[in-house]
């Protein structure tokens, strides 16, 4: 049983996109307020409950730490300044 070089060929670049996109994390950078200031941090949710418990709130996530900074400079939320997760 062999398959045809196009159903090969359409089969290949299926899983290749689709290895691709779970390499790529859609947003791997966030804006977070932790311990009372703003951060830009590379860690997920899951790992971010694990560093530091219930005193932290994601802002918004982004694929790019520049993006992540970018927005964080034009909101007002520099990293070091006081913030609050109410």
């Amino acid at each position: 049983m062999s398959m045809k070089p196009a159903t090969r060929l359409l089969l290949l670049a299926a899983v290749t996109i689709c290895g691709v996109i779970a390499a790529s994390p859609a947003s791997a950078y966030a804006v977070i307020c932790r311990s009372g200031q703003w951060d830009v941090d590379s860690r997920d949710d899951a790992q971010l409950r694990i560093a530091f418990g219930t005193s932290f709130c994601t802002i918004r996530r982004f694929s790019f730490r520049s993006h992540a900074e970018d927005f964080a400079r034009s909101n007002g939320m520099l990293p070091g300044r006081a913030c609050s997760c109410r």
